[in-house]
């Protein structure tokens, strides 16, 4: 601690010299605060909640499984589309790209015409303009957006670093929440993003993932828990996140989308480039979604108050099943209790499984680097541990790839837990130390037969030998891999940087940072 300490003053002095003239965020001694706006007294949603809860028991809320890449995105913008009041939006990460672009256009749209739009993301991976963000938040008489926790040092990122070291503590906490909810009516909840990779799209990888489209109670939960955040200490103003910021900027950013919506043209084919009519699908959720108790649960937004209430959900979730468990993360560094409680199950007669991704499947191969050392504890514990491929079978790939998008892999991103009774997890929650202790989370509790059973058919889709390997170990304890194509006694292949970077990860002192 004596070392952490003067290492902390070193950056502090050398913070001191560094930063003279340095750009900083003014300090925001108050700010408006906001809350939900209620149900509209019609339009599509308010109309097709209204029809869903027909026969549904009051406390009841329906849910409709998002799988595929294409339909996530396609809800998205028959949510935006059919916005009547308000859309409320909580992410990690917004990057650039075809997808985004398609978004964004749909919510400026919902904003001229009058709808309130309020978007909320994280300031660890923002890459957006602060200008743009500025000149938006401020010259937009119905679209705000604020940033969580930012870094106060913003002139480069030589700044940027400086101050997330000498600020550690407070930094090191970020809103991996993903919430979309839109007229108080319908939610989007789950583990997904916006960027290609989540929407099948990108030439690299795209991802498996999975969301919850829902209705009924809940919804006024899920908003209430965004309100949370967006009044919260850590929601900073973008209209203060720059100086700058006229209209002209902001007629500047409708051309440069106007422009990327162009080039992509040929990319996004596969999904509506306009506002349009969704009321055949939205009808049709009274034949395809499932009902039941639902609960939503989220981290508080101030630290000082989080009681990690999503990973206390999930180890609810997982105790909970008396015969089978599947575990679904893409990071998995299990902690000590985590170890233990998969023992638990095991010693109870629950057949426990697990899927995570292979280091090719793996888009964060610094995590690989730490997983790699759990696989034997994870086996002495009972578990039995599939690793995804990154060369998925045509009828995994389906729900992965958007034509004309064809990515030269797929990554796993889904976080879940499913089991032999009625009750899953869909979230944001990884099983690694910075999602279990650090990050904020949310997810929903689901109680409904109809939707786990769903579940359950895509995640063994998943774990069979076309898509996954089968971990094992022989006699001698050493790690076997077996799919469709055999046996191996070495990890599969995956590209030289990925095998590098996990390399040099599993003997660096960041466990407990990953």
């Amino acid at each position: 601690m004596r070392g952490w300490w003067w290492y902390r003053v070193l950056i502090a002095g050398l913070a001191s010299i560094v930063f003279v003239g340095c750009a900083t965020l003014p300090k925001i001694t108050e700010k408006p605060v906001s809350v939900a706006l209620a149900v509209p007294p019609s339009g599509p949603l308010a109309e097709t909640s209204g029809q869903l809860a027909w026969g549904r028991a009051r406390t009841h809320s329906s849910v409709l499984l998002l799988e595929g890449n294409r339909e996530a995105l396609q809800w998205r913008l028959a949510l935006l589309d059919s916005a009547r009041s308000s859309i409320d939006i909580q992410l990690y990460l917004w990057h650039e790209g075809a997808s985004s672009s398609l978004l964004f256009d749909r919510l400026l749209k919902a904003a001229d015409r009058g709808v309130r739009v309020r978007l909320l993301v994280d300031d660890f991976l923002l890459r957006s303009s602060e200008g743009a963000i500025a000149a938006l938040s401020r010259n937009h008489p119905h679209f705000e957006i604020r940033v969580f926790n930012p870094n106060m040092w913003r002139s480069n990122t030589l700044h940027k670093a400086l101050e997330f070291v000498a600020r550690f503590d407070r930094l090191n906490r970020r809103m991996h929440n993903k919430t979309w909810t839109v007229d108080r009516c319908m939610s989007i909840v789950g583990g997904r993003n916006v960027s290609d990779s989540y929407f099948g799209l990108a030439p690299h990888y795209n991802f498996v993932d999975l969301d919850v489209l829902a209705a009924g109670p809940v919804v006024a939960d899920i908003s209430d828990g965004f309100d949370e955040y967006w009044n919260s200490s850590g929601a900073y103003p973008g209209a203060m996140l720059s100086a700058r910021g006229t209209p002209d900027d902001v007629a500047e950013l409708r051309a440069g989308l106007a422009n990327r919506l162009e080039e992509s043209g040929d990319l996004l084919q596969s999904y509506a480039r306009d506002v349009r009519d969704w009321s055949g699908e939205l009808a049709a959720l009274r034949r395809t979604m499932a009902h039941g108790p639902v609960r939503f649960v989220q981290d508080r937004a101030e630290a000082e108050e989080d009681d990690r209430q999503v990973v206390s959900s999930l180890r609810m979730v997982a105790g909970n099943q008396e015969k089978d468990v599947i575990l679904i993360t893409p990071y998995l560094i299990p902690s000590r209790q985590g170890l233990a409680g998969l023992s638990e199950l095991v010693g109870r007669g629950v057949r426990v499984r697990i899927l995570a991704p292979s280091l090719g499947a793996n888009n964060q191969a610094l995590v690989h680097g730490h997983y790699r050392k759990f696989r034997k504890p994870i086996f002495d514990a009972g578990a039995e541990l599939y690793e995804m491929r990154p060369d998925l079978s045509p009828e995994a790939l389906k729900h992965v790839d958007v034509p004309p998008g064809q990515a030269e892999r797929a990554c796993l991103h889904a976080k879940a837990v499913v089991g032999d009774r009625r009750r899953c997890f869909i979230g944001s929650l990884n099983l690694d130390p910075r999602a279990v202790d650090i990050n904020t989370e949310c997810g929903l509790l689901i109680d409904s037969e109809e939707l786990t059973r769903e579940l359950l058919a895509y995640v063994k889709t998943l774990i069979r030998p076309e898509n996954s390997w089968a971990v094992s170990r022989d006699a001698r304890g050493r790690l076997l891999w077996s799919s469709d194509q055999g046996v191996q006694t070495k990890e599969p292949p995956a590209g030289f940087a990925a095998k590098l970077l996990s390399g040099i990860s599993g003997v660096l002192p960041i466990q407990g940072q990953l």
